[in-house]
């Protein structure tokens, strides 16, 4: 069970998402219209279009994909779209709302549940699939996010796993400027280095770490400069479940 701290601290991460999650305006039209939607996902594929190659969301077609933290879900459609069997689950209810509509906007068939993914209701080896991208660094428990994913994976099974690298020209940047990167200010907050981010990992018997820039990222550059800009502010682990 959840110590009185973590409980509270779960309650406060739950209040701080159902309260913002419509405070990135990106879009005149109402939330949850067609062209609302359309503006989320245009905005979360210029941002994070490395997703494409990395995720491969066609390749899991035919197969039962868990995203953690699913939010409006533009990642978890895009599942759906390549004819994957998806579920996705998240603490903000707000956000469930709005990942129904999307998903009824986009025409697609998805299971959504309120839930915390360090508790997730699910038996033992139920996906193909874990996908948690920019979740961990927000959450009361996630080494138990870790644990569940790890737990309701088949033997073999993969885990795409996204966190903020402390190591990265957007933290350096954002600390000569005294500027705080967005959500940031989220209760429970953290950046993670490599070491830190596999450490997390470790139940997973391969895990395999890459830096990724996102769009937000200045373009190319060289010398000393490049190298501080291609220092990603996404860490990605691609994980596998031993068999």
């Amino acid at each position: 069970m959840p110590s009185g701290q973590d409980s509270r601290l779960g309650a406060a991460i739950r209040a701080y998402w159902n309260e913002r999650i419509h405070d990135t305006a990106l879009s005149d039209d109402p939330p949850g219209s067609p062209a609302f939607f359309r503006a989320l996902d245009a905005y979360r594929l210029k941002k994070c279009g490395y997703l494409l190659q990395a995720v491969g969301f066609e390749q899991w077609a035919g197969h039962d994909v868990l995203e953690i933290g699913c939010g409006a879900g533009l990642d978890l459609v895009r599942f759906a779209q390549g004819g994957a069997r998806v579920t996705g689950v998240d603490i903000a209810f707000k956000s469930l709302e709005l990942a129904r509509d999307y998903c009824g906007v986009a025409g697609v068939a998805a299971t959504l549940l309120e839930a915390d993914g360090a508790r997730l209701p699910f038996a033992d080896g139920s996906f193909n699939l874990i996908y948690c991208h920019g979740v961990l660094p927000f959450a009361a428990d996630p080494a138990g996010i870790v644990a569940q994913a790890h737990r309701v994976l088949r033997p073999g099974g993969s885990a795409i796993f996204m966190v903020y690298n402390r190591r990265s020209w957007m933290h350096l940047a954002a600390r000569v400027a005294r500027l705080d990167p967005g959500h940031s200010d989220a209760p429970g907050f953290r950046l993670y280095d490599r070491d830190e981010f596999a450490e997390l990992l470790a139940p997973f018997a391969e895990r395999v770490i890459t830096a990724e820039k996102p769009a937000l990222a200045i373009g190319s550059r060289r010398g000393i400069t490049g190298r501080i800009f291609d220092i990603g502010w996404h860490l990605l682990a691609r994980c596998r479940k031993g068999t």
